[in-house]
């Protein structure tokens, strides 16, 4: 297996184990808030973890098989997620 998809993979299941944290510690504070989209953030922190996984196990598969611009977007998505769901959650703490 090619290095870059180690490094993803060991990369994505440090991601796993730690957004599974960040999803728990979310959880908490999430069910005190009082925004209308409480139920979108309590899907989007248990998805932290998910996308992680999707990524570790998508580049290994599409890696070589697909064109690289699909394999960079596996690599970029539980980054780019992850940024939306904080970038979520400050705006829930503002409200």
């Amino acid at each position: 297996m090619p290095l870059p998809v180690i490094i993803n993979g060991l990369v994505c299941v440090a991601g796993t184990i730690l957004g599974a944290l960040l999803a728990v510690a979310s959880v908490i504070s999430i069910a005190n808030m009082k925004v209308p989209w409480v139920d979108l953030l309590l899907v989007a922190a248990l998805l932290v973890p998910v996308m992680f996984t999707v990524s570790g196990i998508g580049v290994g598969i599409a890696y070589g098989r697909t064109p690289p611009g699909v394999v960079y977007g596996l690599i970029a998505l539980p980054w780019l997620y992850g940024t939306g769901f904080v970038l979520l959650m400050l705006r829930s703490f503002e409200g």
